[in-house]
């Protein structure tokens, strides 16, 4: 069964992004907001996940009064640690020797199989970039 919250699912949104030659994953922030997801919630996930270990190099714009006085995030220059990598694979079953647009499919049908539309949309958008 996947058990899945807004954390994982950026982090999976984010595996599938460092699948690209170049991955910026500012992408998956704008795809996430562009979803409908609360900014508040985003930037407070990114949070965890970069103090939990999973990524690295996050900038946080402070000010205002959101949570943990964050305005907003940059993810220009953060990427996954090698252990999220190896994390990911085998937590979301993926087949390491599969080209990267087949890892990213299956990745879409699990979460498309389990009903998770959001994640689904996300995905599918990001197969579509790194199809070109």
């Amino acid at each position: 069964m996947l058990i899945v919250d807004v954390k994982r699912e950026i982090l999976t949104a984010m595996y599938i992004e460092y699948q690209k030659e170049i991955p910026n994953l500012n992408n998956v922030k704008r795809k996430f907001i562009e979803a409908g997801i609360d900014k508040n919630e985003f930037n407070v996930a990114v949070l965890k996940l970069e103090n939990e270990g999973y990524i690295h190099n996050v900038s946080y714009v402070k000010g205002g009064r959101n949570p943990f006085g964050i305005h907003s995030v940059d993810l220009d220059h953060t990427l996954l640690t090698k252990e999220t990598v190896k994390y990911l694979e085998t937590k979301l079953e993926v087949d390491i020797n599969q080209n990267k647009v087949d890892k990213s499919n299956n990745i879409l049908k699990r979460f498309s199989d389990a009903g998770f539309e959001r994640m689904e949309n996300i995905i599918s958008k990001t197969i579509a970039e790194l199809i070109k």
